[in-house]
């Protein structure tokens, strides 16, 4: 969270150390509140805590002086050594303790104890960094509005990593029960390929015997190490002081348990589960009885009319360019329409829109709102801003806050028990609707290859939830999940989906991979399917994160976006006049312009897959590319023009290929590993480097890179760090690189110098991607959600932007992933743009129930 620097103190010619927030963490904490905060980590004078010399600001920039430590980490001891003798351990564990005990009384607590902060200075623990963790601490829902988290996966305590607001000192303890597990281990208690599968595991999750993996770690101190790490915080030692004297056996209670023979324990649920599955089903079996016999009986005497009609779009699309989840909902009575769009200024908005009334309205304070879900009464609706889940009244008032999710959210359904359920890498999580943390009620199983759980959603009986369980494979492999909120048991049906709907009648409505609205039937007690998949029809519009734009209420109305994906590419003026160039609707994306102009290379999707073409302009010439694998798109052209890059699914992850545009060669992997995806990649103008963007393949997180094309191939980070930054772009003249990313809690278009180092300027103005160069490196452009914007840039002496204009209202299509779905021509006066061949629109069938009914048999054949 901040920068450190090497100086000299002139005036007693010592080295120091100077530590600088990041811009991103001052703008959160803010200077003033980091210097006040501060003030208090002056008063903390230890023998085992490094101290400050000076702290201030200059021009809003807050930094703080400490003195400079002779010597190593305990990182650095442990890289070395992997493990510690037990003597020294024991001692930097004690040492540590006593810092933190100290602290702890003065009312000051840690929340980063790890290695890398715990200096050895003559083999002597100093505890560094309480001045950021405490401002930082204190920031607040500001810190997790943003994305920033406070702490280390490896380190958090369950309670820490699952955002609870109120920290306390066991806390500090377990994390330094971690560092002491490390160093007696070789390793942390629990680690994983991603942040969130070691957050899962900490929640869930027993730590691996001590004394089994090093026979000469004494009982006690396997015992006090276990203590440390107890979930729950009532349970672990109340001081940092307790913790010394049990690892120096001196407590009669850890003593005892040490001296009695036990058996490994065996992973059980955590203990806040209990109470939440029953706060989850008292009480709802009377009324589930009385709604169903009630719903029955008005209803199922006659069949109901099936009226079908569309709701007007406000907006040329649904934010799905943006969003991860369903951005519509339908209350459970069917009656009222909740969906989300691009307001007058850009940001999404949640419009509320009774069935029976012609027109609709904005939900007053919802600005940057998406994936809304109804309560179970229908008077109040559920969305995100960012990571942070809101509430509002249907009938109005202001928003508020619910609470943090912590990790990036695929999908909202309150629960009947009031408990809004969410979809996520670490798993399905319950954030209570009254306010509070995030609890994981179920876990990927990385044995299983579990990414992600996405959509979830609770069914009318109030216990069972179902979501889609993502693999490492990708969303095509995506397939159903069932939990009980009742016992907590989990169960995996094969049957192919990314968002199930809902069940009516015993029949399970769902959405498959390919967008193709389906149903089977389906038995919710035992999660079996008890027919054959029946393809219903419509095409649904669907999410990059695997969410469908469709919603489906208790009482059987049907709402959905159509994948109207059918599109033309033509040239756009600066007047806004549109000229079409590919005629023929079909269902392009990605148009790259050749170096020289004359050739389009885009990606056209089709029977399920998608391929490259390329079409020359001047003899109006399509010619296939790709003939491999089912996913080939965001094609780039080599600077002279004679080569394609293109993202593949040609094995366990997406990757990235190329080939001779003339097709005189077969395709080659330029970026190939089976542990990451990479997205998209682009050579620089002299035909040497690769900038491209790479994430694990589901988490949050993104990151750009670059390597050489040919040669060392080592790649080296342009922009790596928490948040996500995507969708590179290098300058014409190679010195600059331009991409887009959320470090602000919006998406920003940014320069920095290629390949580095150097300063970061943002470009956009209140949001912005799929930035693309001007030939000429003059210009920058953008989308802002309503405008294609003309950035004017100066790198005479650095690089700064001079104006912005917009250039026309951006009514041509976004693409479904975040890249650009434009181009610009050479001579910089008109954009090649893909344009919808028929306009979107969200269809509605009230009484939809019967009609599945009948589907349903017919399918059956009776």
């Amino acid at each position: 969270m901040a920068t450190v620097y090497l100086a000299e103190d002139l005036k007693h010619h010592r080295k120091v150390a100077i530590k600088v927030l990041r811009p991103e963490l001052a703008a959160v904490i803010g200077a003033a509140r980091f210097l006040r905060e501060i003030q208090t980590i002056a008063n903390l004078q230890h023998s085992h805590i490094l101290g400050l010399i000076d702290s201030g600001e200059v021009n809003g920039t807050a930094y703080y002086v400490m003195p400079f430590v002779e010597g190593e980490s305990l990182r650095d001891r442990l890289t070395r050594e992997k493990q510690l003798p037990i003597g020294d351990a024991v001692r930097i564990a004690t040492e540590v303790a006593s810092a933190l005990d100290y602290a702890h009384r003065h009312g000051v607590i840690h929340r980063d104890i790890k290695p890398e902060n715990i200096l050895l200075h003559d083999g002597s623990a100093l505890v560094a960094d309480f001045g950021i963790a405490l401002a930082a601490s204190k920031a607040g829902t500001r810190m997790t509005e943003t994305g920033m988290s406070l702490g280390t996966p490896h380190y958090m305590s369950p309670e820490q990593a699952m955002g609870e607001r109120e920290i306390g000192p066991t806390s500090d303890v377990y994390a330094l029960g971690c560092v002491t597990y490390e160093m007696l281990a070789g390793e942390p208690p629990f680690t994983g390929p991603t942040a969130q599968a070691i957050i899962a595991r900490v929640v869930t999750e027993e730590p691996r015997s001590l004394t089994l993996q090093r026979r000469t770690v004494p009982p006690h101190v396997e015992a006090a190490v276990n203590q440390a790490l107890a979930k729950v915080p009532a349970d672990r030692f109340t001081t940092a002081r307790e913790f010394v004297d049990a690892l120096h056996g001196r407590s009669a209670a850890v003593a005892a348990s040490a001296g009695t023979a036990r058996p490994a324990p065996v992973p059980a649920p955590p203990a806040w589960r209990q109470p939440l599955v029953l706060a989850l089903a008292v009480g709802l079996a009377a009324a589930l009885t009385l709604m169903a016999f009630q719903w029955r009986a008005a209803h199922r005497e006659q069949p109901s009319a099936v009226v079908r009609f569309t709701v007007p779009m406000p907006s040329a699309m649904l934010t799905t360019n943006a969003a991860l989840g369903t951005n519509l909902a339908l209350s459970p009575d069917g009656r009222m329409l909740v969906h989300a769009v691009v307001g007058d200024n850009g940001a999404a908005r949640l419009v509320l829109r009774p069935l029976d009334d012609a027109t609709g309205r904005a939900i007053p304070g919802t600005d940057g709102a998406q994936q809304p879900c109804f309560s179970p009464d229908g008077q109040w609706v559920a969305y995100l801003v960012g990571n942070v889940i809101w509430k509002v009244q249907v009938d109005g008032g202001r928003p508020v806050m619910v609470g943090p999710t912590g990790v990036g959210p695929v999908g909202l359904s309150w629960a009947k028990g009031g408990s809004i359920l969410v979809g996520t890498t670490v798993g399905l999580l319950a954030v209570p609707s009254a306010g509070g943390s995030p609890k994981i009620l179920a876990a990927p199983d990385s044995g299983a290859g579990d990414l992600y759980f996405i959509q979830p959603q609770v069914l009318a009986d109030g216990v069972t939830v179902l979501f889609g369980i993502q693999p490492a494979g990708g969303l095509a492999r995506t397939t159903l999940g069932m939990l009980s909120l009742k016992t907590g048991a989990v169960t995996r049906v094969n049957l192919g989906l990314i968002h199930p709907l809902g069940v009516i009648d015993g029949t399970l409505v769902y959405v498959t991979p390919a967008g193709a609205l389906s149903a089977v039937k389906f038995d919710a007690k035992t999660g079996r399917t008890t027919s054959s998949p029946v393809a219903l029809g419509p095409n649904i519009m669907t999410t990059v994160a695997g969410a469908s734009e469709a919603a489906l209420s208790a009482s059987g109305t049907l709402a959905y976006q159509s994948a109207n994906t059918a599109a033309v590419v033509g040239w756009a003026d600066l007047n806004g006049g549109f000229q079409p160039v590919l005629t023929e609707p079909q269902t392009y994306t990605y148009p790259r312009l050749s170096p020289d102009g004359t050739r389009i290379a885009m990606s056209i999707g089709a029977g399920g897959r998608s391929d490259i073409w390329v079409y020359d302009i001047r003899s109006s010439t399509p010619s296939r590319l790709t003939n491999s694998g089912t996913l080939n798109d965001r094609p780039e052209w080599t600077p002279d023009g004679k080569r394609v890059l293109y993202r593949a699914d040609r094995g366990n992850r997406t990757a990235i290929w190329w080939q001779p545009a003339d097709l005189s060669e077969a395709p080659e992997p330029l970026l190939v590993n089976d542990r990451r995806n990479y997205y998209e990649g682009v050579v620089s103008p002299d035909g040497r480097t690769l900038a491209y963007q790479v994430d694990d393949g589901g988490a949050a997180q993104a990151d750009v890179m670059f390597r050489p094309v040919s040669g060392d191939t080592a790649s080296h980070p342009v922009a790596a760090s928490e948040f996500v930054e995507a969708q590179p772009r290098i300058s014409p003249d190679g010195r600059w690189i331009a991409y887009v990313t959320d470090a602000s809690g919006i998406s920003e278009v940014v320069v920095q110098p290629f390949p580095g180092p150097g300063a970061r300027v943002q470009v956009s103005a209140g949001g912005g991607s799929e930035p693309v160069w001007s030939r000429d490196g003059r210009h920058l452009y953008y989308r802002d959600g309503r405008h294609l914007i003309a950035a004017t840039v100066s790198t005479t002496g650095g690089f700064a932007v001079t104006g912005r204009s917009e250039l026309f209202a951006d009514t041509y299509m976004f693409a479904q992933a975040p890249h650009a779905n434009y181009d610009v021509s050479p001579d910089g006066t008109r954009f090649l743009m893909v344009k919808s061949a028929e306009l979107p629109e969200l269809l509605v069938v009230h009484g939809w129930r019967s009609e599945l009914q009948a589907r349903m048999r017919g399918a059956q054949g009776h």
